[in-house]
């Protein structure tokens, strides 16, 4: 069975829905009743009911704060913006989430919806590399939300689950507990790393009126002009460096990962 949020423990540093839940139904209980009066009262003969809004679970929240970063970036999302999204009250949201921050959290783990590491019948090596293409993938989907992933750790649902996955594989490989935790971590951070370089509003590459190709030409030029004596080795990789793609550049930074990483376990250096 899938893990939802009703199915794990409630993080310690946000109260639990249960405590919340309680009071929520007793007071849309009577919000309901109070309601149906009014509307009873002003629908008048021979007009419908206006329907309910959708159910509002964790997974409706985060999509919906994911509808309104992709739309507006990270500060355009707001309780007040997204409470209007969701069709609901702002007060009537605050008894789902507490803050913004709760927020920020549900979308740093709904990006990571659907992912997960290849069967354990696979080379770890293939595993990794096709894990992190993935990850990669699900948060380019969203560019204006990868700046939530930087130093938030995901443990909702699918945040644990792709951790248990990942470190499945390491260990199946050989890697002791610690270092499979390390190899992790530096894997995780450098897929986070390599995608906020390039969805950065601050990049030159994402400046709506820039063309990227004329700049690197343009670049390129300049480093061409510089004194030989001085820049040969600069010189000698300039194309490289303008001719690559980011595809090409994240492929190389995962094929030198999974190196380093076997490198460690051939050489049995594995807690």
């Amino acid at each position: 069975m899938t893990d939802d949020y009703n199915s794990l423990p409630t993080p310690p540093w946000w109260s639990s829905p249960a405590s919340r839940r309680a009071a929520r139904d007793e007071e849309r209980r009577t919000r309901r009743q109070a309601q149906a009066v009014e509307r009873a009262a002003s629908r008048g003969p021979g007009r419908p009911e206006t329907p309910p809004h959708a159910p509002v679970t964790p997974e409706n929240i985060a999509d919906a704060a994911l509808r309104l970063i992709d739309a507006q970036g990270v500060d355009g999302l707001t309780v007040r913006a997204l409470a209007h999204e969701l069709g609901v009250g702002t007060m009537t949201l605050y008894w789902y989430v507490q803050n913004k921050e709760e927020v920020l959290d549900l979308v740093a783990d709904r990006l990571l919806a659907g992912l997960s590491f290849p069967a354990a019948d696979q080379d770890w090596r293939l595993s990794i590399r096709e894990g992190l293409h993935a990850v990669r993938s699900a948060l380019l989907r969203h560019a204006r939300a990868v700046p939530i992933m930087i130093g938030r750790g995901s443990f909702g649902p699918n945040g644990l689950r792709l951790i248990e996955e990942s470190i499945a594989v390491l260990r199946r490989a050989g890697f002791g507990p610690s270092d499979a935790a390390d190899a992790y971590f530096t894997v995780s951070n450098f897929v986070t790393g390599f995608c906020t370089f390039e969805t950065s509003a601050l990049s030159v590459k994402n400046k709506p009126d820039i063309d990227m190709k004329g700049y690197a030409q343009l670049i390129k030029q300049y480093i061409e002009s510089l004194p030989f004596e001085r820049y040969p080795n600069l010189q000698a990789a300039a194309p490289r460096i303008f001719g690559a793609s980011l595809d090409e550049r994240f492929s190389f930074g995962v094929d030198c990962l999974v190196a380093g990483l076997e490198a460690r376990l051939g050489e049995g250096r594995t807690s």
